[in-house]
């Protein structure tokens, strides 16, 4: 794999050319940390394009979903919502923003408190990038906090219809540790057969600060993406009790972490990986325009 990185300021983008995930185009991801989150994510929505859309589907522009609408007091639009502590902590349906287009793997804890109800060790450690709400998934088994995924497929905004997408991106926040935090992208082929697009890692910052990664590619090819989320989940949750983790252990190789605003471009109708049999000829052309890209690459001063 050889990576290009497009400086600018204090942002910047990178293309990656990988196998065998590849297309027309190579993916372009934006990344950054501290300041520099909100610049990557202003750059990533002005490559989406289009407006910010609301309502019913559209053929372009992008969704984007803060968490902030959910009500944390068991008045929530979806009488599916579940409280976990009154006021400040909820555990959401899978379909609570179909509207949107987003369709969960699991439910998953929207928090007004920064997760301090249900992880008193972490207070403050968590400050939301887009007051007051923010996201991460739970373990469901007692005593077990290894569930740091939280999967989100596409769908036609408002149906249950599987669809695409060209991009998503995430607001991290407090990811310090290298490797901790991710992003996989997952498409499919003519087949109907999941092919995992790249997994990439979330910049890391200092404690407190938000952390921003988004992909881009030329095609709506996108229809699920997994996110890591830290070393382990904040508490778990059976449904009547939750168990919190504790506090997070740098030096022992925890980082704690969770996430605010999702952003993706318009989901459309989803179009296919090439089968391997059709990408074998443009791997070899890849491989080959990295060879050149990598004899003739200028010095690049490295941020």
């Amino acid at each position: 794999m050889h990576s290009v990185k497009i400086l600018a300021g204090a942002t910047f983008a990178t293309a990656i050319l990988c196998s065998p995930s590849a297309w027309s185009a190579a993916p372009v991801v934006y990344s950054g940390s501290g300041a520099n989150a909100t610049t990557a994510l202003d750059a990533f929505r002005a490559a989406i394009g289009g407006a910010k859309n609301t309502g019913a589907p559209e053929m372009s522009g992008r969704r984007e979903i803060s968490w902030d609408g959910v009500r944390l007091d068991g008045t929530d639009v979806n009488p599916n919502t579940q409280v976990v502590d009154s006021g400040n902590t909820v555990i959401i349906p899978v379909d609570r923003f179909r509207a949107q287009g987003a369709l969960f793997e699991d439910p998953y804890a929207v928090s007004g408190d920064g997760f301090a109800s249900v992880n008193p060790a972490t207070a403050g450690q968590f400050p939301a990038f887009s007051p007051n709400n923010t996201f991460v998934m739970q373990d469901d088994t007692p005593y077990q906090f290894d569930d740091r995924f939280i999967g989100q497929s596409f769908t036609i905004p408002g149906t249950a219809t599987a669809a695409g997408t060209r991009g998503f991106g995430a607001i991290f926040v407090d990811v310090e540790k290298a490797g901790s935090s991710s992003i996989e992208y997952f498409g499919h082929d003519s087949s109907g057969h999941e092919v995992s697009l790249g997994t990439f890692n979330v910049p890391t910052g200092t404690s407190g600060e938000p952390q921003f990664l988004g992909v881009l590619f030329d095609q709506p090819v996108v229809t699920d993406v997994k996110l890591a989320v830290g070393t382990n989940t904040l508490f778990n949750f059976d449904g009547t009790h939750f168990q919190s983790f504790g506090a997070e252990n740098l030096a022992g190789g925890t980082d704690l972490a969770v996430t605010d605003d999702f952003v993706y471009a318009e989901p459309t109708m989803a179009a296919a990986i090439p089968e391997p049999s059709s990408y074998a000829l443009m791997l070899g052309g890849l491989s080959l325009l990295g060879l050149i890209a990598y004899r003739k690459r200028p010095a690049f001063n490295q941020l």
